[in-house]
């Protein structure tokens, strides 16, 4: 399956499990001019930007971070919106919560993420409980 396929899988996936969740949940799908996250997703509220990342391999190299994707992120937090998050799917299908302030740090200082490093952060299930 192409890395597009298996990043809009994921899209779909998060989308369906935050549902279940209680939050109402929005794919914003790829279009030609791009977008620079994939889920807006509101629960009691609140709401969340998040971008997928599908981590095939044994991390996450940080070059695949887009200037739109951090600036849009910025923007949502300056906004008073909180961190835009960034959700990490792992090969054995956990995923992870990363918020983009951490990103941003470990930009300054590496270039992959390592899939233990990834794992230190919350997953999915433990995120949504953060949220309510």
């Amino acid at each position: 399956m192409s890395n597009r396929k298996l990043g809009n899988a994921f899209e779909a996936e998060l989308c369906e499990r935050l549902s279940e969740y209680g939050f109402w949940a929005h794919n914003m799908a790829q279009n030609s001019a791009g977008q620079p996250a994939d889920v807006l997703a509101v629960r009691n509220r609140v709401a969340y930007l998040i971008d997928c990342k599908v981590c095939s391999g044994k991390g996450f190299a940080l070059s695949r971070m887009e200037d739109n994707q951090d600036l849009s992120m910025e923007l949502w937090g300056n906004c008073g919106n909180g961190d835009g998050w960034f959700a990490m799917k792992l090969n054995d299908g956990a995923i992870h919560m990363i918020p983009h302030r951490d990103i941003l740090i470990a930009q300054k200082t590496i270039s992959f993420i390592k899939a233990e490093n990834i794992r230190r952060y919350v997953t999915l299930d433990e995120w949504v409980k953060l949220c309510e």
